[in-house]
This record gives structure tokens, sequence and C-alpha cells, in this order.
């Protein structure tokens, strides 16, 4: 992929950011690291969930806006639910759960934008 090398030094400082903050607060495997697969079913599901109620491609970034909200609601709650942890609020202060969130962000722009180009392939309006 020849033609990524002149890109390639300005991305490969961005994703080690965001993947710093992702190693930190992502839900992790039994060796320590990131299960992916339940980091991504939760974001599919939110994903979908938001494509399937946006309403025009024009609503993208606050359905982004909207999705990471959801996605920070679950963090928080899972764990009450599934294994009885006492309630806690997100680390708001440390920067590093903002990459984590930036992460998901950028994560969710893309992924909202793909499902609702299918969404509007598929379904008649």
């Amino acid at each position: 992929m020849e033609f990524l090398d002149p890109v390639m030094p300005y991305v490969e400082p961005v994703w080690a950011w965001l993947m710093n903050g992702v190693e930190a607060f992502a839900p992790l495997t039994g060796e320590g690291g990131v299960n992916w697969l339940f980091f991504g079913l939760q974001l599919g599901v939110i994903a979908l969930v938001m494509a399937l109620l946006m309403p025009s491609y024009g609503a993208i970034l606050i359905f982004t806006v909207a999705s990471v909200i959801v996605h920070v609601v679950v963090d928080q709650v899972l764990p009450m639910v599934r294994g009885g942890a006492s309630f806690s609020l997100p680390p708001v202060t440390d920067m590093v759960y903002w990459q984590y969130l930036a992460f998901a962000a950028a994560a969710y722009l893309v992924g909202l934008s793909v499902l609702y180009l299918i969404k509007s392939i598929i379904l008649p309006r």
C-alpha cells in the first residue's frame, strides 16, 4: 500500500493517541488486552439502533454525539447489571478517558455513515 506512505506519518500519532484511551477504558480480556468482540458488539448495536432512528444524513453529528452518550451510559450501567457493582461516575477529568471517547466518536461517525448508507439503499422512504 505504497499510496498510504505519504499520509502515514500524520495518521500514526493520531492512531496511537486514540488507542491509548481504548487500551485504558475499553473492556479487557483475561490476558489484559482489549476485548474487541465485546467492544465491537456494543458499538454495533448502538450504531444500528441510532442509524435506524436517523431521519437524514444531515443529523449525523447529532446522532454521533447521542451514540457516545448512550455508550458512556452503557459502560457505567453494564457492570452494575452484570456483577452488582456500585454506581460510579465516569472519569471525565482524565484525559485518557477523553481519548477513549474520541475513539468511540470516530467509530460511531464511520459506523453510522455506513449503516445509514445501507439503510437508505434497502429501506424505501
